[in-house]
């Protein structure tokens, strides 16, 4: 049974929290298939990530760069990158970034249909006094399955600025935590053989 102490920890975690779902990729291992699209399991993939997350945030926003119409339908802001270059997720991450509110920001890729229903919880407990956590499953570290002190989230702009587009090289300026997720895969679908 959830304790109280439990619960407000909980709903601490979620009101303050925002999660980013990153469908803005290319598609170039799926035929250029729009992959938050693509059914998994009976429905998008976007979906899956979407029902897993959305209990655990209090809101949620969605970086697309294609005017697929289906967007439309989803209630939530869909925000595009600020340029049409496909820069990458951290030109994502950067263009939600005014659509934030909250002190921490969750990201997560729309092709991950495993999250766990506690993710936010376990990476706000290792976040700790770092400025990032990323989730770590049983085969490496997932860098694009992360929670994130919203205020540094505002120092991508700048990486951009500079060139950068790597994650991993962004993450190494970043004070950084992991939080490990045993028994559990939190990989992404990047092949029609991959779906089910």
């Amino acid at each position: 049974m959830e304790s109280f102490a439990d619960k407000n920890l909980n709903d601490s975690v979620t009101s303050g929290t925002t999660a980013i779902v990153l469908a803005g990729g290319k598609g170039s291992r799926m035929n250029f298939e729009e992959k938050a699209w693509v059914t998994h399991r009976g429905k998008p993939l976007i979906m899956h990530v979407i029902d897993q997350v959305k209990p655990q945030v209090s809101g949620i926003l969605v970086s697309r760069n294609r005017l697929d119409p289906r967007y439309d339908d989803l209630p939530f802001n869909c925000m595009a990158d600020k340029n049409s270059n496909f820069d990458g997720p951290l030109a994502g991450i950067a263009a939600c970034l005014d659509g934030v509110k909250t002190p921490f920001t969750l990201v997560v890729p729309c092709d991950t249909p495993n999250l766990p229903e506690d993710l936010v919880q376990v990476l706000k407990t290792n976040l700790a006094g770092s400025d990032v956590c990323i989730a770590v499953d049983e085969d490496r570290d997932q860098p694009l399955i992360m929670l994130a002190k919203t205020q540094c989230l505002g120092t991508i702009a700048a990486y951009l600025q500079e060139g950068g587009r790597s994650v991993h090289g962004w993450l190494e300026r970043q004070s950084l935590a992991r939080a490990r997720f045993t028994g559990t895969q939190l990989h992404n679908i990047n092949e029609g053989s991959q779906l089910e």
